[in-house]
């Protein structure tokens, strides 16, 4: 767990320096947001024990974030992120008996390829502090560690993306009897983004 605090600490010390030495010239600040699918992978201490009802939740993100040009092909940005996931509890049948919901915020730098003006393909690493309560809080885990995926598109001051997330460790658990399970978190995202900026120069 002290990795991980290191790791998350290291994250934001290194997205602050980079937004410092950034210039405004070559960089803009935006806002994104959109749906959330969290998809929870699920792991067992026995192979032949399987734990079901645990189905994908749908849900949103928000935050905002900082793209530079480094050059004419590679730019790099750095997100600040609120993320609702966490699972949807079903039924023998499939209906939904009720949710189960994890709140984080974090820190997502990326590097990219940018082939096209306004088209950007990144990727970085993923840092998200849990907060809130939840009824698996006990077992959750504090910091959740990733990698991120990104590919967006922006047209003056408005955008579309679609970004994908994969996490390397648990973020929570649960013990049944003699058989443990893992829950890892994997999202999907696809959403908007906002630059107010050239929106004013716009006008």
């Amino acid at each position: 767990m002290k990795t991980a605090y290191f790791l998350m600490i290291l994250l934001l010390v290194t997205s602050t320096v980079v937004l410092g030495q950034a210039s405004s010239k070559q960089g803009y600040f935006g806002v994104r947001a959109g749906y959330l699918r969290a998809s929870t992978d699920l792991t067992s201490s026995r192979n032949d024990s399987r734990l079901g009802g645990v189905a994908p939740l749908n849900s949103f993100y928000g935050g905002v974030f900082y793209q530079h040009a480094l050059s004419r092909w590679i730019a790099y940005r750095v997100e600040v992120n609120y993320q609702q996931k966490g699972i949807e509890n079903q039924d023998l049948d499939g209906n939904k008996l009720f949710e189960q919901k994890f709140h984080y915020v974090g820190v997502t730098p990326l590097i990219g390829f940018t082939p096209l003006s306004g088209l950007g393909i990144f990727v970085g690493p993923e840092a998200n502090y849990y907060f809130g309560e939840s009824a698996f809080s006990k077992n959750a885990a504090s910091v959740e560690l990733g990698i991120s995926g990104r590919i967006a598109y922006r047209y003056k001051w408005i955008g579309v993306e679609a970004g994908y997330f994969k996490s390397f460790n648990e973020y929570t658990h649960i013990d049944l009897g003699n058989t443990r399970f893992g829950f890892k978190n994997q999202t999907w995202q696809v959403g908007l983004i906002f630059v107010p900026a050239m929106l004013r120069s716009a006008n």
